[in-house]
Formats: structure tokens, sequence, C-alpha cells
């Protein structure tokens, strides 16, 4: 009878410590996505420039078999931005050591992929609308965006590592020839960036965040 009661007292401390833990783990997760989104930065560093960048920081990410997924955010003055941003393990390398591009590595379709986190995502697009000068009706499709990507790398994408890896994107849209996006992944800085090839490509870019498909 006395062994009985000190093993159920064992098992239930065994059971609280496991819990703590457990707790433990998640505020560990949340403190570090408080305190990385707290740390925003604006997502343009200047409007001043002809062709501005947008920026996000990867605050969170969660790992599936084949790709990560990253919450990137930012602020326009003290409002939140945000998109997911959903990226396939080990790109392949699209250009070879001598410059040349690698025809059969170099183009992924959906390789990255773009969906909405809410209002944070609506407020995305109005945003670029407006450093655009373009107008806009409403927030950021619920579609997933899945741009044809050039990979501009001359290594494979090592999501595990910190370095840092460019691509080209294509997105359907509504308007016409697929809106040409650079981006820039930045995993030692945890950072997304994104600029046009050109002001033509604005309203296409809208078109394409918009879902007017």
């Amino acid at each position: 009878m006395k062994r009985t009661i000190l093993q159920a007292a064992a098992v239930m401390m065994l059971a609280s410590t496991l819990t703590s833990c457990g707790n433990n783990q998640k505020g560990n997760e949340h403190a570090t996505e408080d305190a990385l989104t707290a740390n925003l930065g604006q997502y343009v560093a200047t409007s001043t420039t002809d062709n501005p960048a947008i920026f996000l920081s990867l605050v969170n990410s969660t790992e599936t078999d084949s790709s990560i997924v990253y919450v990137g955010k930012s602020l326009n003055d003290t409002d939140t931005l945000g998109l997911q941003i959903e990226i396939t393990k080990d790109i392949p390398g699209g250009v070879f050591e001598d410059g040349n591009v690698n025809e059969e590595k170099a183009f992924h379709e959906g390789a990255i992929k773009f969906s909405s986190i809410g209002e944070a995502s609506d407020r995305f697009v109005k945003a670029v609308a407006t450093l655009y000068e373009q107008p806009v009706d409403g927030g950021m499709t619920d579609a997933i965006l899945e741009p044809l990507v050039f990979s501009s790398n001359k290594t494979a994408v090592d999501l595990t590592g910190n370095g840092t890896y460019a691509f080209k994107l294509f997105f359907a849209n509504s308007i016409g020839e697929e809106a040409e996006v650079f981006a820039e992944l930045n995993l030692y800085n945890r950072s997304f960036k994104m600029w046009a090839k050109d002001a033509d490509q604005y309203p296409r870019i809208l078109s394409a965040f918009t879902g007017g498909l």
C-alpha cells in the first residue's frame, strides 16, 4: 500500500515536471517571437528611391517535411504588416559558377509561396499600394500565391544555415504579363526583401496580391 502511494506520487511529480517544461518551451517560443516583433523596422527603408524595396523581419518559422514556413512582419509607422512565406527546402542553384543559367535547375513553380495572415496582410497590401501610388480595393487575396521562382544562386538554398539567397519571382496577375519581382532571403538577419524589376510592374504586383486574376 505504501509503495503504491509512493509510485502514484512519483508519477504525479513527473507529469507536473513534464507539463512545466512544455509550458516553458512554449513560453520561450512566444517570448522569442514577441521580442522580434517588438523590434520590427519599417517596411521600407526609404521612400525616396526610384524603386524602393519592401522589408519583412522573419519573426517565426515552422518546419514541414518539404519546406519552412516563415511569418514575416514589419511596420508602416505604427501599424504591423505581415505575410506568410513558405520556402521549399534545398532549392537548387540556378546559375553555374561561370554565371551561365542552369536551364534544368533554375526555374521552380511555387518554390516560394505567399499567403495571408489576416488583417496584417491586408495592411501590407494597402501599404504597398500607397508606396507604389496605385489604387487598391480591399486587402490581400485568400488564395496562396505560387509564383514561378528563378534561383539566382550558384549553390542550393540551405534553410538550416545563415546564408543569403537571391531569387526572381514571376507572379501571375489579371493585368498582363507576369509581374517580375526580385527577392532576397537573409537567414543571418532573418529578413526577406522584395523589390519590383521596375515601375511598370507595380500594377501587376498589386493585382497578384489582391487576387485580380
